[in-house]
């Protein structure tokens, strides 16, 4: 459910796809994230698009703030000789904030708008489902802007509730599907992620898909054009290959995995013409589903081929056991069981809405594609580490196929588990003693502990005698600059 302010800005826009005819889109983002877009996209100068000349920009006007003259008694001597007054003008440079690798750097970086281009299942962007999505995903990652462009030009799978298996228009699925070309599609995703680049302003572009979108986000990762074919279906020259940083496939449908990835993928895709060219995949698959392409044999065949692609600078693909196609989004939708006072209380006041028993698993299959997507798709100081994929201390997040089942997390007893500790809690000393210096019966071995701590060189007014106390021993052992009891 949306909360009553959430800062996000929601419309539909145009724009020119395949055969220069418009596209409807579902857009949605935060104010921050329009900022590019309302100063001009692409155009915008190059201080404000430019994260290093607005860096330096920021730096060189503070320390400008900060030019001082000198006029302490004390540095007089720096204005002899100095007539050109280098010294008058001497500037205070905080080092401790100054280059990339900075608190204005990370706040630079932290400001970047990605540009996530959500490709929806064959119902369309405009499914309440969908544009939850989408706007979850523009609140919580914030700043980006998400559109979501309608492959299907108005006209997505609605079935007939009075023929099952038809739409309105008789047509079977199959035929329906035939009537939306793949080359068409693929031009308009193009455009779409071109609108992106040059209206909004983003830096970096994540390919987000479900179901039947999912397909052709791999597609647009791997560079993939329906038949080889760079142009539009009218001849001319079609928009610039999508390109993305990330793809983010949730139960991906109809595409060919070994064409797409792995050492033996197709050599037509267009992008393998950029030798250092390389991105992350993730993909959220449910154990249940039986359409091809989004099984779980699916999942473990492509994570596979990802492991032996070398453009794939990482990849995580998770199965979620016991769970049906389309979990993870179709639970964002609107609950046909909800009373209209239900409905009411949710668009006026921002309700908390109902929980089913899938929304679990859809929180954390989207916590995880967010968080990997954000990982991935960042360009001025990005992310480093070791990828997920290869990190041996992640090895649970890397090897198991199956996500593992969290629900053991929520019976813990706490407290009984902190007693346990206490009770089999056992003293591991690698050398010495262990003494408590307030206890009075360990005393005497404290102090001849502290007797064998005395330094071979210690001044004769500091050398411990034998009729020496406690105290006194303490004190003549404290009294050297270099003593150190612990």
């Amino acid at each position: 459910r949306s909360p009553v302010v959430d800062c996000l800005s929601r419309t539909v826009v145009e724009f020119r796809g395949s055969n220069r005819t418009m596209v409807s889109a579902y857009v949605v983002a935060s104010r921050d994230a329009m900022k590019p877009f309302l100063q001009g996209g692409q155009n915008r100068t190059i201080a404000n698009s430019d994260p290093e000349a607005q860096l330096r920009e920021i730096q060189m006007k503070r320390e400008m703030a900060d030019k001082r003259p000198v006029s302490s008694p004390d540095e007089e001597a720096l204005d002899e000789g100095d007539e050109r007054g280098h010294y008058k003008n001497a500037l205070t440079r905080d080092y401790s904030d100054w280059g990339k690798y900075s608190v204005t750097g990370a706040q630079i970086s932290a400001q970047e708008v990605q540009g996530i281009l959500i490709l929806s299942d064959v119902y369309g962007p405009f499914t309440e489902a969908t544009k939850m999505l989408a706007e979850k995903i523009a609140f919580e990652c914030q700043p980006v802007v998400c559109m979501v462009p309608d492959l299907f030009r108005g006209n997505p799978w609605k079935e007939d509730v009075t023929t099952p298996g038809f739409n309105e228009n008789g047509q079977d699925y199959e035929e329906w599907r035939a009537t939306h070309s793949d080359l068409r599609v693929s031009i308009d995703i193009r455009a779409a992620a071109a609108v992106l680049r040059e209206k909004y302003g983003v830096t970096s572009i994540v390919v987000w898909g479900t179901c039947y979108g999912g397909g052709r986000a791999l597609e647009a990762a791997a560079g993939y054009l329906p038949g080889g074919q760079v142009h539009d279906v009218d001849g001319s020259i079609g928009p610039l290959p999508v390109d993305p940083d990330v793809a983010v496939a949730w139960y991906p449908t109809r595409y060919n995995s070994k064409a797409l990835f792995g050492p033996e993928r197709s050599r037509h895709l267009f992008l393998e013409l950029e030798e250092e060219r390389n991105f992350a995949v993730m993909g959220i698959f449910a154990g249940n589903d039986k359409l091809p392409g989004a099984t779980p044999s699916d999942a473990a065949e492509l994570k596979d081929l990802l492991a032996k692609d070398d453009r794939i600078k990482d990849y995580m693909i998770k199965v979620f056991p016991d769970q049906d196609h389309g979990f993870a989004h179709n639970s964002l939708g609107r609950n046909h069981d909800e009373s209209e006072l239900d409905r009411f209380v949710d668009e006026n006041f921002g309700g908390a809405g109902r929980v089913s028993i899938n929304d679990g698993d859809a929180e954390v299959a989207c916590l995880l594609s967010t968080a990997f997507m954000e990982t991935y798709s960042r360009k001025f100081l990005p992310t480093t580490g070791p990828a997920i994929s290869k990190d041996e201390s992640a090895s649970e997040w890397n090897e198991d196929l199956s996500m593992k089942n969290l629900e053991y997390t929520y019976n813990r007893d706490v407290r009984q588990e902190i007693d346990d500790s206490l009770k089999n809690f056992k003293e591991d000393l690698d050398e010495g003693i262990l003494i408590d210096p307030e206890d009075e019966t360990q005393r005497d071995a404290f102090l001849e502990v502290l007797r064998k701590m005395e330094p071979e060189d210690v001044p004769p007014e500091l050398k411990i005698k034998e009729e020496d106390d406690f105290a006194t021993v303490y004190a003549k052992l404290t009294a050297r600059d270099d003593f150190q009891l612990f």
